[in-house]
Protein backbone atom coordinates (compact mmCIF):
# COMPACT_ATOMS: atom_id res chain seq x y z
CA UNK A 1 0.00 0.00 0.00
CA UNK A 2 2.51 2.77 0.92
CA UNK A 3 4.54 1.94 -2.31
CA UNK A 4 1.47 3.30 -3.96
CA UNK A 5 0.90 6.21 -2.45
CA UNK A 6 0.43 9.71 -3.80
CA UNK A 7 2.89 11.82 -1.19
CA UNK A 8 6.72 10.90 -2.67
CA UNK A 9 8.65 11.12 0.75
CA UNK A 10 6.41 8.17 1.96
CA UNK A 11 6.52 6.39 -1.26
CA UNK A 12 10.41 6.71 -1.70
CA UNK A 13 10.94 5.55 2.01
CA UNK A 14 8.87 2.84 0.97
CA UNK A 15 10.83 2.22 -1.86
CA UNK A 16 13.93 1.62 0.52
CA UNK A 17 12.58 -0.30 2.89
CA UNK A 18 11.12 -2.74 0.17
CA UNK A 19 14.68 -2.67 -1.04
CA UNK A 20 16.34 -3.45 2.22
CA UNK A 21 13.72 -6.44 3.05
CA UNK A 22 14.52 -8.14 -0.49
CA UNK A 23 18.42 -7.87 0.44
CA UNK A 24 17.43 -10.11 3.47
CA UNK A 25 15.14 -12.60 1.90
CA UNK A 26 16.21 -16.07 0.95
CA UNK A 27 16.32 -16.55 -2.91
CA UNK A 28 12.34 -18.86 -3.19
CA UNK A 29 10.81 -16.51 -0.79
CA UNK A 30 11.83 -13.39 -3.12
CA UNK A 31 11.07 -15.27 -6.43
CA UNK A 32 7.82 -16.09 -5.18
CA UNK A 33 6.18 -13.11 -3.13
CA UNK A 34 8.16 -10.89 -3.74
CA UNK A 35 8.46 -11.18 -7.53
CA UNK A 36 4.97 -11.23 -7.84
CA UNK A 37 4.25 -7.96 -5.49
CA UNK A 38 6.78 -6.49 -8.66
CA UNK A 39 4.66 -7.49 -11.45
CA UNK A 40 1.01 -6.44 -9.23
CA UNK A 41 2.77 -2.85 -8.85
CA UNK A 42 4.12 -2.76 -12.39
CA UNK A 43 0.43 -3.18 -13.74
CA UNK A 44 -1.71 -1.27 -11.25
CA UNK A 45 -3.78 1.42 -12.77
CA UNK A 46 -2.77 4.27 -10.79
CA UNK A 47 0.73 5.36 -11.95
CA UNK A 48 2.78 5.81 -8.20
CA UNK A 49 2.61 2.32 -7.95
CA UNK A 50 4.23 1.65 -11.49
CA UNK A 51 7.11 4.69 -10.52
CA UNK A 52 8.06 2.21 -7.61
CA UNK A 53 8.08 -0.74 -9.59
CA UNK A 54 10.73 0.33 -11.76
CA UNK A 55 13.43 0.97 -9.41
CA UNK A 56 12.86 -2.40 -7.47
CA UNK A 57 12.64 -4.07 -10.88
CA UNK A 58 16.30 -2.98 -11.99
CA UNK A 59 17.82 -3.40 -8.32
CA UNK A 60 16.45 -7.25 -7.99
CA UNK A 61 16.89 -8.28 -11.54
CA UNK A 62 20.02 -10.52 -11.13
CA UNK A 63 18.50 -12.76 -8.35
CA UNK A 64 15.23 -13.74 -10.15
CA UNK A 65 14.72 -16.85 -12.50
CA UNK A 66 15.80 -17.03 -16.04
CA UNK A 67 11.77 -17.04 -16.92
CA UNK A 68 10.80 -14.13 -14.71
CA UNK A 69 13.98 -12.33 -16.03
CA UNK A 70 12.26 -12.49 -18.85
CA UNK A 71 8.99 -11.23 -17.80
CA UNK A 72 10.29 -8.39 -15.61
CA UNK A 73 12.44 -6.82 -18.37
CA UNK A 74 9.81 -6.83 -20.45
CA UNK A 75 7.25 -5.08 -17.51
CA UNK A 76 10.26 -2.51 -16.83
CA UNK A 77 10.32 -1.84 -21.17
CA UNK A 78 6.30 -0.81 -20.58
CA UNK A 79 7.15 1.28 -17.89
CA UNK A 80 9.89 3.21 -19.88
CA UNK A 81 7.33 3.16 -22.75
CA UNK A 82 4.34 4.31 -20.49
CA UNK A 83 2.11 6.78 -21.22
CA UNK A 84 2.84 9.08 -17.86
CA UNK A 85 5.36 10.70 -18.11
CA UNK A 86 6.54 10.67 -14.48
CA UNK A 87 6.73 6.91 -14.68
CA UNK A 88 9.21 7.30 -17.34
CA UNK A 89 11.58 9.65 -15.93
CA UNK A 90 11.81 7.02 -12.75
CA UNK A 91 12.21 4.78 -15.16
CA UNK A 92 14.93 6.70 -16.88
CA UNK A 93 16.39 6.52 -14.10
CA UNK A 94 16.88 3.42 -13.31
CA UNK A 95 18.00 2.29 -17.32
CA UNK A 96 21.50 2.46 -16.24
CA UNK A 97 21.02 0.17 -13.49
CA UNK A 98 18.99 -2.23 -15.36
CA UNK A 99 20.95 -2.38 -17.94
CA UNK A 100 24.60 -3.63 -15.95
CA UNK A 101 22.27 -6.20 -14.08
CA UNK A 102 20.78 -7.20 -16.95
CA UNK A 103 24.56 -8.19 -17.94
CA UNK A 104 25.50 -9.48 -14.76
CA UNK A 105 23.32 -11.57 -14.76
CA UNK A 106 22.63 -13.09 -18.59
CA UNK A 107 26.52 -12.22 -19.11
CA UNK A 108 28.08 -11.50 -22.93
CA UNK A 109 25.79 -13.30 -24.21
CA UNK A 110 23.60 -10.59 -23.34
CA UNK A 111 25.34 -8.02 -26.17
CA UNK A 112 24.73 -10.47 -28.69
CA UNK A 113 22.84 -9.82 -31.85
CA UNK A 114 20.16 -11.53 -30.43
CA UNK A 115 21.23 -10.76 -27.22
CA UNK A 116 18.44 -8.80 -24.77
CA UNK A 117 20.63 -5.87 -25.04
CA UNK A 118 20.72 -5.45 -28.11
CA UNK A 119 17.18 -6.15 -29.26
CA UNK A 120 15.67 -4.12 -26.06
CA UNK A 121 18.00 -2.38 -23.98
CA UNK A 122 19.70 0.15 -26.62
CA UNK A 123 16.60 0.17 -27.97
CA UNK A 124 14.95 1.81 -24.67
CA UNK A 125 18.22 3.99 -24.69
CA UNK A 126 17.47 5.55 -27.37
CA UNK A 127 13.75 5.86 -27.05
CA UNK A 128 14.21 7.53 -23.54
CA UNK A 129 17.33 10.23 -25.13
CA UNK A 130 14.61 11.25 -28.07
CA UNK A 131 13.82 14.84 -28.59
CA UNK A 132 9.46 13.69 -28.00
CA UNK A 133 10.71 12.84 -24.28
CA UNK A 134 10.47 15.42 -21.64
CA UNK A 135 13.55 17.08 -20.42
CA UNK A 136 13.12 14.95 -17.11
CA UNK A 137 13.18 12.27 -19.13
CA UNK A 138 16.20 13.05 -21.19
CA UNK A 139 18.16 14.46 -18.18
CA UNK A 140 18.98 10.82 -17.27
CA UNK A 141 20.73 10.21 -20.89
CA UNK A 142 24.48 10.96 -19.81
CA UNK A 143 24.24 8.75 -16.41
CA UNK A 144 22.96 5.93 -18.45
CA UNK A 145 25.62 5.95 -20.94
CA UNK A 146 28.29 6.16 -18.27
CA UNK A 147 26.51 2.87 -17.29
CA UNK A 148 27.14 1.60 -20.56
CA UNK A 149 30.42 2.49 -20.61
CA UNK A 150 31.37 0.96 -17.43
CA UNK A 151 29.88 -2.35 -18.67
CA UNK A 152 31.91 -2.23 -22.02
CA UNK A 153 34.95 -0.63 -20.43
CA UNK A 154 34.70 -3.52 -17.80
CA UNK A 155 35.21 -5.98 -20.67
CA UNK A 156 38.28 -4.22 -22.22
CA UNK A 157 40.41 -4.39 -19.12
CA UNK A 158 39.13 -7.72 -17.57
CA UNK A 159 42.10 -10.43 -18.23
CA UNK A 160 39.60 -13.10 -18.93
CA UNK A 161 37.02 -11.58 -21.23
CA UNK A 162 38.72 -11.05 -24.22
CA UNK A 163 38.49 -7.86 -26.84
CA UNK A 164 35.22 -6.63 -27.69
CA UNK A 165 33.53 -8.23 -30.60
CA UNK A 166 32.59 -6.89 -33.89
CA UNK A 167 28.58 -6.50 -32.56
CA UNK A 168 29.91 -5.13 -29.20
CA UNK A 169 31.71 -2.29 -30.79
CA UNK A 170 28.60 -1.75 -33.33
CA UNK A 171 26.42 -1.28 -30.23
CA UNK A 172 29.25 1.42 -28.61
CA UNK A 173 28.73 3.23 -31.69
CA UNK A 174 24.61 3.33 -31.53
CA UNK A 175 25.44 4.71 -27.80
CA UNK A 176 28.08 7.81 -28.32
CA UNK A 177 25.74 9.62 -30.32
CA UNK A 178 23.32 10.02 -27.73
CA UNK A 179 26.19 11.64 -25.36
CA UNK A 180 26.98 13.70 -28.31
CA UNK A 181 23.61 14.80 -28.79
CA UNK A 182 23.16 15.89 -25.10
CA UNK A 183 25.84 18.81 -25.84
CA UNK A 184 23.31 20.26 -28.44
CA UNK A 185 20.48 19.62 -26.81
CA UNK A 186 17.37 22.35 -26.86
CA UNK A 187 17.17 22.31 -22.87
CA UNK A 188 20.10 24.01 -20.95
CA UNK A 189 19.48 21.69 -17.97
CA UNK A 190 20.45 18.30 -20.54
CA UNK A 191 23.34 20.34 -21.43
CA UNK A 192 24.11 21.12 -17.82
CA UNK A 193 23.81 17.39 -16.41
CA UNK A 194 26.25 16.56 -19.59
CA UNK A 195 28.82 18.70 -18.55
CA UNK A 196 28.54 18.35 -14.63
CA UNK A 197 28.80 14.19 -15.40
CA UNK A 198 31.04 14.51 -18.38
CA UNK A 199 33.97 13.27 -16.13
CA UNK A 200 31.80 10.03 -15.67
CA UNK A 201 31.85 9.37 -19.16
CA UNK A 202 35.26 9.83 -19.97
CA UNK A 203 36.52 7.55 -17.19
CA UNK A 204 33.75 4.93 -18.59
CA UNK A 205 34.51 4.96 -21.98
CA UNK A 206 38.64 5.96 -22.25
CA UNK A 207 39.50 2.17 -22.35
CA UNK A 208 37.02 1.86 -25.33
CA UNK A 209 39.08 2.27 -28.07
CA UNK A 210 38.12 5.16 -30.70
CA UNK A 211 35.16 6.61 -28.08
CA UNK A 212 37.88 9.27 -27.14
CA UNK A 213 37.64 10.47 -30.57
CA UNK A 214 33.61 11.25 -30.57
CA UNK A 215 33.39 12.43 -26.70
CA UNK A 216 36.32 14.86 -26.40
CA UNK A 217 35.15 17.29 -29.55
CA UNK A 218 31.75 17.21 -28.07
CA UNK A 219 33.30 18.43 -24.49
CA UNK A 220 35.24 21.13 -26.18
CA UNK A 221 31.56 22.73 -27.16
CA UNK A 222 30.21 22.26 -23.62
CA UNK A 223 33.64 24.67 -23.13
CA UNK A 224 31.80 27.24 -25.61
CA UNK A 225 28.38 26.79 -24.72
CA UNK A 226 26.04 29.87 -25.07
CA UNK A 227 24.61 29.37 -21.14
CA UNK A 228 26.88 30.52 -18.30
CA UNK A 229 26.25 27.66 -15.76
CA UNK A 230 26.64 25.06 -18.59
CA UNK A 231 30.08 26.34 -18.91
CA UNK A 232 30.93 26.96 -15.46
CA UNK A 233 29.58 22.85 -15.12
CA UNK A 234 32.36 21.70 -17.92
CA UNK A 235 34.92 24.03 -16.72
CA UNK A 236 34.52 22.48 -12.88
CA UNK A 237 35.06 19.18 -14.73
CA UNK A 238 38.08 20.33 -16.87
CA UNK A 239 40.59 18.30 -14.45
CA UNK A 240 38.74 15.38 -13.99
CA UNK A 241 38.21 15.01 -17.70
CA UNK A 242 41.97 15.73 -18.32
CA UNK A 243 42.90 13.42 -15.81
CA UNK A 244 40.42 9.98 -17.20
Amino acid sequence: LLLSVEENTVRDAASESAQKISEELPDATLQNQYAAMLTRLATKEWFTARISSAGLIAKVYPRLTSTQQEEHVQLFAQLCRDDTPMVRRVAAQHLGTMLENVVRAVGRKSLEEEGVVTTLMIPLYEEMASNEQPDSVRLQTTENCVAFGRVMGGIVLSDTEGPLTEHELVLIQRLLPLIVATIDDRSWRVRWTAAAKFANVIKSYNPIPGAMDALIPAYEKLLQDPEAEVRTAATFNLALVAQG
